[in-house]
C-alpha cells in the first residue's frame, strides 16, 4: 500500500521546463551558439550540469563555463516567473490531498535548493508543507541514478515498495525504478508513449487526473485502476496487479537472501541459507535464515522462515518469487517439505530463483520442482 509519495519538482508540480529552456537559449546565444527547444529535450530532469552540458557536448561546443551558466540561470530564473502561475493543474490539490490522507510526501529535485525554494513558493506552498524537501545539494549522482529517492526513501522511513514516483522524463522514470518505487509518468513534458518504453508503471496527463482520495486505497485506485485482479496462488486468493516481479526486484529479493544468509545460525551442518519471498500483492520482500537445532528435525530451513515471516506481516499472501542463496554451485534448490509449506502460497508459475556467493543464478518455474503439491481438498481452487 502507497505510504509515500516522491514528487520531482519540473514538470510535475510546476510549469516551468519552457522557462528553464528560454534561459537556456539565452545564455548559449550569448557565447555565440543557437540553440532551439529540441536541442535541451535530451536533457530535461537529470540536473543542472547536464542541462547545460548536455547540448554542449551534442554541439561540440566548448566555449562556456558551468559556473557562469548557473550564476546566469540563477540571474534570470527570478525575473521570468515573477507572477507568473507556474503550478501544473492538479499539483497543490494532490500535496495537500496526500497530507490528508495520512501519506507522506517528497520532492526530490535535480534543482539547485534555490530554486526548489523558489518554486513550491509559488505553489502557494511552504517547504513545511512536505515531509520532506531534497535537491542536488543532497546527493553526488543525480538522475538517472536513484541516489535521490533511496536517499528520500531512507530519510522517511519508507520501504520502496511502499512509495510512488512521479516524473515527467524517461531519466526521472529510470531513477524511480532503479530505487525500487513504482513510477508514474506525466505528459508534461514528453509524449506518453515515451514514458511507457521508459518503463513508467502508469501514465497520466497531470496530476489533476487523479482526482479527489480519502485514504492510501483510493490513491492506489486512482493511479492503477486496472491491474488489480484475483489470482489463486495454492490455497489462497489474491489480489494482485499479476504483474511479476521486474529484474531490479529480483535481484533486491537476492540480495536480501544473501543478507540473511549471513546471520543463519547453522553450527551442526555449516551450511548457511538465505531466502527471500516477493509478495504478489504488495511486492515487499521478506527474508529468513536457516537456523539448527540440537534435535535435528526442530531445524527451521531458510525458506520456510522466510514465507512464515510474509504471513506474519500480509495474513493472506502469495508468492510472486522465491528466491534462495546458499554457497553451492550449483546452487541448492529448496527441500521437499520447504517446496510443500510454499505450495500453500505459491502457483505453478512462480518463480524459484537460486543462486550463489559466486553470481550464479538459475531459474525454475514452481511446477518444476513440485509438480503435485498436496492442498486439502476443501481449499482448492
Amino acid at each position: 500500500m502507497i505510504r509515500a509519495v516522491l514528487f520531482d519538482m519540473d514538470g510535475v508540480l510546476v510549469d516551468s521546463e519552457d522557462i528553464s529552456i528560454r534561459i537556456g537559449i539565452e545564455y548559449f546565444a550569448s557565447k555565440g551558439l543557437a540553440l532551439v527547444k529540441e536541442d535541451f529535450s535530451g536533457h530535461l530532469g537529470t540536473g543542472e550540469k547536464d542541462f547545460f552540458g548536455g547540448p554542449a557536448s551534442d554541439k561540440g561546443f566548448s566555449a562556456w563555463s558551468q559556473d557562469e551558466a548557473s550564476s546566469f540561470f540563477r540571474s534570470r530564473y527570478p525575473v521570468l516567473t515573477r507572477d507568473r502561475g507556474m503550478a501544473l493543474p492538479g499539483a497543490v490539490d494532490t500535496v495537500r490531498a496526500c497530507a490528508a490522507a495520512g501519506i507522506l510526501t517528497a520532492v526530490c529535485s535535480s534543482a539547485p535548493l534555490w530554486k526548489v525554494e523558489a518554486n513550491i513558493s509559488s505553489l502557494g506552498l511552504d517547504v513545511r508543507d512536505f515531509d520532506l524537501v531534497t535537491s542536488f545539494a543532497d546527493i553526488r549522482r543525480n538522475k538517472p541514478y536513484p541516489d535521490i529517492y533511496r536517499l528520500a526513501l531512507a530519510r522517511l522511513g519508507v520501504d520502496p515498495w511502499d512509495a510512488v514516483v512521479f516524473e515527467d522524463s524517461p531519466g526521472g522514470i529510470a531513477a524511480g525504478m532503479a530505487a525500487g518505487c513504482r513510477t508514474v509518468g506525466l505528459e508534461t513534458t514528453v509524449d506518453g508513449d515515451a514514458m511507457a518504453a521508459a518503463g513508467a508503471d502508469a501514465v497520466i496527463g497531470d496530476l489533476s487526473v487523479i482526482g479527489g482520495f480519502s485514504d492510501p486505497a483510493g490513491l492506489e485506485e486512482r493511479l492503477f485502476p486496472s491491474l488489480r485482479s484475483e489470482v489463486v496462488y495454492g490455497a489462497n486468493v489474491v489480489s494482485c496487479d499479476g504483474v511479476p516481479a521486474g529484474d531490479l526486484l529480483v535481484g533486491k529479493a537476492l540480495e536480501k537472501a544473501a543478507e540473511a544468509r549471513l546471520n543463519a545460525y547453522a553450527p551442526y551442518s555449516g551450511f548457511k541459507v538465505g531466502a527471500a519471498v516477493i509478495s504478489a500483492a504488495t511486492k515487499r520482500i521478506y527474508a529468513g535464515c536457516n537456523v539448527e537445532n540440537s534435535s535435528y528435525g526442530a531445524t527451521i530451513c531458510a525458506e520456510r522462515n522466510a514465507i512464515l515471516s510474509a504471513v506474519a506481516e500480509e495474513g493472506v499472501f502469495g508468492i510472486d518469487v522465491l528466491a534462495v542463496v546458499s554457497d553451492d554451485n550449483p546452487p541448492a534448490p529448496p527441500c521437499a517439505l520447504c517446496l510443500q509449506v510454499a505450495a500453500e502460497f505459491a502457483n505453478p508459475g512462480t518463480r524459484v530463483v537460486l543462486g550463489d556467493l559466486k553470481g550464479n543464478k538459475t531459474v525454475h518455474l514452481f511446477k518444476d520442482l513440485l509438480p503435485k503439491p498436496f492442498i486439502f481438498p476443501t481449499m482448492r481452487k
